[in-house]
């Protein structure tokens, strides 16, 4: 066999510094090495060597590293002349490493780990280094047996030794610390912040910070209640590690922050995202952690009544799990499956360690209580099982039975909106005292089961249950209206019978008022409820009277005015008369009405109705800050227990008012609450619209990690109808996914936006169209598909010559550069050509006096910029041509004079102070470039002149410095 080629194994080593981690990555090192043994060169081999070292530290089981770094220590104590300065200084480094991974490998004896520490000590004082990275990892070991008193003497020891280059970097030594007094002390959520700080404003970073900060952080910001932040880092964290082999333990951190604040199945998608993961070769520790996140999320599921719900895992299919479920894992079969690895790992790390502790710090994990609120992230929750359950005190008598139905009866003379729940609680009472109620209470408490279910099924069983037993007790005007609630809830599926059945119900109610076998409040209602089915029958064609008969009634409920269901029924009938109108004033009038009588009835929900209906008017009028008025108002209206539907209409409604007025926090904050609200009332389309309000209002902040996630799960429930929608999610995507440095991403979305625009009718999203088209261009050149840029480039030029200017001029300025980068100076010609159409159409619209002041303002900053890029395109050009004598001074007075032009345009009018500082100095770069110091001088001063005001300040330093440097060169 030929032996290998070094300079090929140098190559090989040298690139794969710069590749992402990966197992590809680790296969060629290993290559390498082998390849670097045959060679037979010592200090080849040593590189290669510690190219592996690192490949398996950033690797899935980074304590692989131990046997290639034994070996490296044996060639430097060997062959230390083989070593140079960066192979050594690697080595030192890598002694933390070492340290650190023969703590996560239960394998390894203590004695061993003890030996190493000591041995890191040794070499690290007879080299001259600090003893602060030792004292870190004696630190590391005495937290992982549970040692808190040496503990506190490492701490100690790090805080008198001295910092040096063997130190970890500081992002490092802030979340060690944080780690471990978070988890070690009580009530440390305070301190843990205040270390993690520095890491989670950006101060500090590396390779695994700020992931493993913002993952940690997520826990003590719930217990301080600082939810905001906490929903934050988790969804920009887990962008940030979501499906990386080496951030195990950070994934693990977002998947327990899930599980016990509300979002078990969150949990569960963040599981299912590294379901490979539980087929990985993983390391020990790494693996316990994964098995405690996932007992810790099925434990949860099943407390919750999730026992059976599908589950990722390993590819092996337990027995037991295929033969109850029929499918691959449940909740319940995972939990057992991972329970049992976690604690066969953990009684090796006991048995290594000589105490439980591990095992203890275990179980504190998976037994963790849910924290009491809910953090509701703004994705996409699934519709909760059950609402409410009402049950009764450990220990009832007869007499609470009694008053708890006197209650009921009571709350149902008031009208309260809890009536439901207190024959609910009536039923409970009964049930724990096994006695049989009589079938009129039978019947309340049926009527209530259907009223507390969003349930299709349960509500008809409910309603069909208090109709019989209220026809037993002899009320047959409660069992009219059960029936005419019943006939609402059929009305969209079955029309035709629910129009004879109104008919019927409107009789049948008259009749028992000739025989007087119904109350007025039965009565009333129950002709209201069919009227309102009827209308639920045929909402786009209504009966031509059916708006004379809803008026009637109306106006015969106005005779009750003292009486609160009346007025309750007026709101419904005037919430009817209202969809009814086809003139808006009429609308309008009769909203306002509705709202007056609901706030008179002192009815929440009827409030909320009437003023979510009026905003939407009052919102078509213009007026969206009056809108926004009577949408706080409904807000407010709905208390503690929100109707779900209209909670999610109000804060639609809000947050769409809050995005024109450009408060993007407030917009935020209602299309958060919208959308938890969607999700629990079975809304997705509504749902979706909420998180891309969600998602916009971050980009407009700035925010954009955290808005991806959001505008992803937005994407997923659209339609793609609603195309200007879901081009417009796809447009903040691709930004978004290029600004946190996926490009590629960024392009699919943008090419599916155009996909889309274009098979519609692309007049209707113009706008939209050509900006996406000059971002997409600007992504695939970014990615160096200059070819398909091109292409791009010049559909969005020819979409927007005959629209919004600044775009066009921008697209045109792209398309220009980029023919100079494909075609060389053969594009010179055209690029002139294109600059100067484009100088041309934005001199006549900044001059153009019937225009409006900003969009010349527009046109005046296009022009400047024009210019400018001309001045740079053709110097471009010049330079390449004059060879290798150079660019003579007179041969760039083109250059000068469009860079002159370009300051002029700049300075014409209110300063564009950035813009004209940056056009100065590069005129000062080419005049100085081109031997003419005096001129470079002569521009600087005069920039000097026209930078007086105090915001100039920082810019006028600057030209300072730069004329300095002129002037030291001169001399």
């Amino acid at each position: 066999m030929a032996t290998p080629d070094p300079d090929e194994i140098w190559r090989l080593l040298n690139e794969a510094r710069f590749e992402e981690a990966s197992e590809a990555k680790v296969a060629a090192l290993e290559r390498a090495v082998e390849a670097a043994d045959a060679v037979g060169d010592p200090e080849l081999t040593n590189y290669a060597l510690n190219g592996l070292v690192d490949a398996y530290e950033f690797s899935r089981d980074s304590t692989r590293l131990l046997v290639p770094f034994a070996r490296l220590l044996r060639n430097f104590d060997s062959q230390p002349e083989h070593f140079d300065a960066y192979l050594t200084r690697s080595l030192y480094w890598t002694f933390k490493w070492i340290v650190d991974k023969m703590i996560e490998q239960p394998d390894v004896p203590l004695e061993s780990i003890e030996h190493w520490l000591e041995e890191m000590r040794r070499r690290y004082a007879e080299a001259g280094f600090s003893m602060h990275a030792p004292a870190a990892y004696e630190m590391q070991l005495a937290y992982h047996v549970g040692d808190y008193d040496r503990v506190a003497a490492a701490i100690e020891a790090l805080g008198e030794a001295e910092e040096d280059d063997m130190s970890d970097c500081t992002a490092c030594q802030y979340t060690a610390l944080a780690t471990i007094v978070f988890y070690a002390e009580e009530n440390a959520a305070d301190a843990a912040m205040e270390m993690l700080e520095p890491v989670l404003s950006g101060e500090q970073t590396c390779a695994h910070e700020p992931h493993y900060g913002l993952a940690l952080s997520l826990l003590p910001l719930v217990e301080l209640g600082r939810i905001d932040e906490a929903r934050a880092n988790h969804l920009r964290g887990y962008q940030m590690c979501k499906g990386k082999e080496d951030m195990v333990p950070m994934i693990a951190l977002h998947v327990e922050f899930c599980a016990l604040t509300g979002n078990e199945h969150r949990a569960v998608e963040i599981l299912a995202d590294h379901a490979r993961f539980y087929d990985l070769d993983l390391g020990v520790r790494d693996r316990q952690r994964l098995m405690e996140v996932t007992v810790l999320t099925c434990r949860r599921l099943k407390a919750i009544g999730f026992a059976d719900l599908a589950m990722p895992g390993p590819s092996a299919v337990p027995a037991s799990a295929a033969a109850t479920s029929g499918a691959d894992w449940t909740a319940a079969s995972l939990h057992d499956w991972a329970d049992a690895e976690r604690v066969a790992i953990c009684a090796r790390f006991d048995a290594r360690n000589g105490n439980d502790h591990h095992s203890t710090m275990s179980g504190c994990v998976i037994e963790s209580t849910p924290y009491d609120k809910p953090v509701h992230l703004g994705l996409k929750e699934p519709k909760p099982k059950q609402t409410v359950e009402v049950t009764a005190p450990d220990q009832v008598e007869g007499p609470d039975l009694d008053a708890a139905i006197d209650a009921a009866y009571a709350a149902y003379d008031d009208c309260s909106p809890d009536t439901w729940k207190a024959w609910l609680h009536v039923g409970a009472i009964a049930d724990a005292l096994g006695i049989e109620l009589i079938a009129e209470h039978r019947a309340e408490i049926a009527h209530a089961e259907s009223a507390q279910s969003d349930d299709p099924v349960v509500i008809v069983d409910g309603l069909r249950r208090a109709i019989e037993l209220f026809g037993l007790a002899g009320q047959p005007g409660r069992a009219l209206v059960a029936e005419a609630f019943l006939l609402i809830h059929r009305a969209e599926a079955e029309p035709v019978e629910a129009l004879a059945g109104a008919r019927r119900i409107v009789e049948t109610a008259q009749a028992l008022r000739e025989a007087e076998r119904i109350d007025d409040r039965s009565f009333h209602s129950s002709q209201a409820l069919a009227l309102r089915a009827e209308y639920l029958a045929a909402p786009t064609d209504p009966a031509p009277d059916l708006d004379e008969r809803v008026g009637d009634l109306e106006a015969e409920l106005a005779a009750f005015p003292d009486r609160r269901y009346a007025l309750i029924r007026r709101c419904d009938l005037i919430d009817l008369r209202a969809r009814l109108a086809t003139d808006t004033d009429v609308k309008t009038w009769l909203l306002t009405a509705g709202l007056d009588i609901a706030r008179t009835a002192e009815a929440g929900w009827a409030v909320a109705r009437a003023a979510a209906d009026l905003a939407d008017q009052v919102d078509l009028a213009g007026d969206f800050k009056r809108a926004f008025a009577i949408t706080g108002e409904g807000l407010a209206a709905l208390g503690d227990e929100p109707s779900h539907m209209i909670a999610a209409k109000l804060h639609l409604q809000a947050a769409e008012f809050c995005m024109r007025q450009g408060d993007h926090r407030s917009t935020y904050e209602h299309a958060l609450a919208a959308s938890v609200a969607c999700d629990a009332a079975g809304l997705t389309v509504p749902g979706a619209v909420a998180r891309h309000l969600m998602g916009a209002a971050l980009v407009e902040q700035d925010r954009r990690a955290e808005a991806v996630p959001l505008m992803e799960a937005a994407l997923a429930d659209l339609p793609e109808t609603d195309v200007w929608r879901v081009c417009n999610l796809r447009f903040n995507l691709a930004e978004s996914y290029d600004r946190i440095g996926d490009t590629r991403q960024g392009v699919e979305h943008g090419l599916a936006a155009l996909v889309l625009m274009e098979r519609a009718d692309g007049r209707e999203h113009a706008a939209l169209y050509a900006d996406t088209l000059f971002l997409t261009g600007e992504l695939l050149e970014k990615l160096g598909e200059h070819e398909h840029a091109l292409e791009v480039y010049t559909k969005a030029v020819e979409a927007t010559e005959h629209g919004e200017l600044t775009s066009w001029a921008r697209v045109s300025r792209a398309r220009a550069w980029l023919l100079r980068t494909l075609m060389g100076d053969t594009a010179f010609g055209e690029g002139l050509q294109a600059m100067a159409k484009v100088a041309a159409r934005l001199q006549a619209a900044w001059h153009d006096a019937e225009e409006l002041e900003p969009i010349r303002e527009a046109a005046r900053f296009e022009l400047g910029e024009t210019y400018r890029q001309h001045a740079q395109l053709t110097f471009q050009f010049l330079e390449s041509q004059a060879g290798e004598q150079g660019l003579h001074r007179d041969e760039a007075e083109p250059v000068l004079d469009l860079q002159r032009r370009a300051l002029g345009v700049f300075r014409e009018g209110p300063l564009l102070l950035e813009r004209a500082s940056l056009t100065a100095h590069q005129t000062m770069w080419l005049l100085s470039e081109l031997g003419d110091a005096q001129g470079a001088i002569e521009v600087g001063e005069d920039a000097l002149s026209w930078l007086t005001a105090p915001e100039s300040a920082e810019a006028r330093e600057g030209f300072e410095q730069h004329l300095a440097d002129l002037r030291q060169a001169q001399n």
